[in-house]
């Protein structure tokens, strides 16, 4: 572990490369608070910025939003205690332009991203906005709890789509965010959830979640997809794999009038029918990351215990901080998993 003034920390030096190294434990100013990272997840936008392939992120940076850890230390007035369990909203947002004004910090004109454009939580410390910072229960269950900014963008997604009682949804993509998504779909109360997945380990866990998982390259997938809603499509199509393929069945299978959801961050540009969103007056909606309000939604429902059973299945495997390259390693293999954690304890 690192001295008072240096910690351990994983960093991206480049494109390509990181590297466990002692790095400078960040100061705080007021309005800040300094986390003591208990556990933090690997997401699929680390990977980005690890291969430079995220557009906005900066080198060298510590990689990491997906965290839960113990408040150090602050600077500011907050009911907050030091030595709370805590999770925090992993974003720097101004709180004075039009979209923060309209409670949509989320895409703030000057969004900071923690992990991609300041160090993020592959260290034994973060610094963050202290306003952002909520309190957990002293016995949660952390590692589910490291699961919380995930489970945030789901909430975002299936608030912002409008998805009501009674709904079909369809979920293109059965990753940890398109299960996270189904998972609050039902929750919210879609009563015909579906996923479309090509690897048979993930539609295996779909199914164990009590999902209907179909198989998009099956050669009766359009018969069987549109069986499943008696012929008129979904209320709402999540579009989550950032494919070509993707977003064209989100517009094929949304039902007259029925939402369409961009959730998956694509490469390149891709062509949609505009005629098919025309003729169906689709409603096509962009999402990014979360707001403020719907992170603590996801906090409600985890501290709530209803989604463990779940959120526990996407667990796949915890490693120590020591190990971060080879859990880095592993989460860019390509095998049959979900959610790969580090973990700062010894």
């Amino acid at each position: 572990m690192g001295s008072a003034k240096t910690m351990q920390a994983a960093v991206i030096e480049g494109a390509q490369t990181i590297r466990l190294q002692e790095w400078k434990t960040p100061s705080i100013s007021e309005g800040e608070a300094l986390i003591r990272v208990k556990y933090c997840g690997i997401c699929g936008s680390d990977i980005h910025v690890l291969h430079g392939k995220h557009p906005t992120a900066t080198f060298p940076v510590v990689p990491g939003h997906e965290f839960v850890g113990e408040l150090l230390d602050f600077k500011g007035t907050s009911s907050l205690e030091r030595g709370n369990l805590v999770a925090a909203q992993p974003v720097f947002s101004c709180g004075n332009c039009e979209p923060c004004a309209k409670g949509q910090d989320n895409v703030c004109q000057s969004l900071k991203v923690l992990g991609c454009h300041t160090d993020g939580g592959f260290a034994e410390y973060v610094k963050v906005p202290l306003r952002k910072v909520y309190a957990l229960p002293d016995d949660i269950d952390l590692e589910l709890a490291a699961l919380i900014e995930p489970l945030a963008v789901a909430v975002h997604d299936v608030r912002r789509s409008g998805l009501k009682v009674g709904n079909s949804a369809l979920i293109i993509g059965g990753g940890p965010i398109g299960l996270l998504i189904a998972i609050v779909a039902r929750h919210a109360g879609a009563d015909n959830v579906i996923i479309s997945e090509i690897s048979p380990y993930r539609s295996q866990a779909a199914e164990e979640m009590g999902f209907a998982a179909i198989n998009p390259q099956a050669e009766n997938f359009n018969e069987e997809l549109m069986q499943k809603t008696e012929g008129k499509g979904f209320d709402v199509a999540f579009e989550v794999s950032g494919s070509k393929p993707g977003i064209t069945a989100a517009i094929d299978y949304a039902k007259i009038t029925g939402t369409v959801m961009v959730v998956g961050m694509t490469s390149e540009p891709y062509p949609v029918n505009l005629s098919k969103i025309f003729q169906k007056e689709l409603t096509l909606q962009g999402v990014r990351v979360h707001s403020q309000i719907n992170y603590i939604g996801a906090i409600d429902l985890l501290k709530s215990g209803v989604l463990d059973k779940q959120l526990r299945k996407l667990v796949s495997a915890v490693y120590p901080l020591k190990d971060v390259e080879k859990a880095f390693t592993f989460a860019q293999s390509g095998g049959d998993f979900f959610k790969i954690l580090v973990s700062m304890e010894d």
